[in-house]
């Protein structure tokens, strides 16, 4: 009975082995240009968008949109409170996730995340002093020097860092329960948090969307060079980036170890 169960272990084996290596290699090179498109299609998107921003275009969506989510206001606090999680929170959990990465013996991709992080905060509010679109509420948000409007730097950074966190768990060997809920909630808290700033007047919709452009952009950045042979992918200590490696973990039996290398055998 074992040595059925080693010869089909075996079988198994060299038909897995003798899988065309170029099938991976096709798909491999479909994933990374699938990626790189994103990336250029949001960033031309995100150029174009605040091109128009900053030449007074009016959007017809956007005041109507506007006015009905404000009208949503019925209670700041909740709100509020969905909006300041993206704040303060939102960098201890960053921060929290870079040293994470780091001290697991993924320094490139902590590499990765912390230049993109820092390019995200700079490039929103570069852009914001480039555009100087007022807030449709007329105040500052209440922090010193954030005055205008022109990206949602809450949706930008919310979406860029859950959802790096979110990739990074469902690359992971962890049960597809698992992955497929945090992905879930990651997705509800950016919504949330973009129904809120527009609720809250600080923000118009095409805020928003310009803040979803940037951040899918840096997502897929982020993916690319995190991919499976990518620069930035490396084994962590916690041995279960397994998924989406296209190659899945081998258990060799005795017996089969034994009819690979008979001659080893004999020699012990």
């Amino acid at each position: 009975m074992t040595r059925e169960r080693d010869e089909t272990q075996l079988t198994s084996g060299r038909r897995g082995a003798g899988n065309p290596p170029a099938a991976h290699s096709l798909a491999g090179q479909s994933s990374d240009a699938g990626l790189l498109v994103i990336a250029l299609l949001s960033l031309v998107g995100l150029i174009l968008l605040t091109v128009a921003v900053a030449r007074s275009v009016v959007f017809p969506f956007d005041q109507p949109l506007l006015t009905l989510m404000h009208g949503w206001d019925g209670a700041p606090i909740i709100w509020n409170t969905i909006s300041q999680g993206a704040n303060i929170p939102l960098i201890v959990i960053g921060l929290a996730f870079v040293l994470w990465l780091f001290f697991t013996n993924r320094r490139r991709e902590a590499l990765v995340v912390v230049l993109m992080l820092v390019a995200v905060t700079a490039g929103s509010e570069g852009v914001k002093q480039l555009v100087g679109r007022p807030r449709p509420s007329g105040n500052g948000d209440g922090i010193p020097g954030v005055v205008y409007s022109y990206p949602s730097g809450h949706v930008l950074e919310v979406l860029t860092i859950l959802g790096s966190i979110a990739l990074r768990a469902w690359r992971s060997a962890r049960r597809l329960a698992l992955r497929g809920t945090l992905v879930a909630l990651v997705a509800l808290d950016v919504v949330l948090v973009a129904i809120a700033r527009i609720a809250l007047a600080e923000h118009y919709p095409t805020d928003v969307l310009a803040g979803f452009l940037g951040a899918i952009g840096a997502l897929a950045v982020y993916a690319l060079l995190t991919r499976p042979g990518g620069w930035a992918n490396q084994t962590g200590a916690d041995s279960e980036d397994v998924r989406g490696s296209g190659h899945e973990p081998q258990v060799t039996s005795p017996g089969s170890r034994a009819a690979e290398d008979p001659a080893g055998r004999d020699a012990a």
